[in-house]
């Protein structure tokens, strides 16, 4: 038995603008980063990357 697809939501009205507004805003933002802004979440991004390797090298994943 096949189960019914739902329909896809879709903001409207005022909250669609104000959703649009912030991500207008958000994007701006990262445009005009500072380079030690973009070197600050490198070096984030890349301390969670280590965190995740970390923890798959515990994770015993083997393909048993």
């Amino acid at each position: 038995m096949a189960l019914p697809i739902a329909s896809i939501p879709v903001l409207t009205g005022e909250v669609a603008q104000r959703f649009e507004t912030e991500a207008q805003a958000n994007y701006q933002r990262n445009l005009n980063r500072t380079e030690e802004e973009k070197i600050a979440e490198e070096e984030a991004l890349e301390r969670g990357f280590t965190k995740l390797r970390r923890i798959l090298s515990k994770a015993h994943l083997s393909g048993k």
